[in-house]
């Protein structure tokens, strides 16, 4: 399966398409959407007990956003839902949509641990 791999440019997001690099936002608006620079989830104790989920004590993971999304890699399915919304158009608090959508489908991501089926 193809995996689209991100490229950050002047603090910008793009992921890779089929036709070469679309833009997602900013980091800045990025981070203002998901909550700040770090995003938390937070595991069960069966979960916590894994040695590969990284949580503290309490069972909370906490990873750096800009650096985690630099270093991901997208399905086409994922890139293109992103790419069917229109980074010109903005969302009621006046964030581009594309940004938007992209922090609301990373934010779901992350809290049902890769699993949307759970949903």
């Amino acid at each position: 399966m193809k995996r689209y791999q991100t490229d950050v440019r002047n603090r910008t997001l793009h992921i890779e398409t089929g036709d070469g690099w679309m833009e997602i936002g900013s980091m800045d608006d990025i981070c203002e959407l998901v909550g700040g620079e770090t995003y938390s989830i937070e595991y069960g104790e069966r979960q916590r007990a894994a040695d590969w989920s990284g949580a503290d004590e309490d069972g909370t993971f906490t990873f750096d956003v800009p650096e985690t999304l630099s270093e991901l890699s997208y399905d086409e399915e994922f890139v293109a839902n992103v790419s069917s919304v229109p980074l010109e158009e903005t969302d009621d608090d006046g964030y581009p949509l594309r940004t938007s959508v992209f922090a609301d489908m990373m934010m779901r991501i992350w809290d049902t641990k890769g699993n949307l089926e759970a949903e």
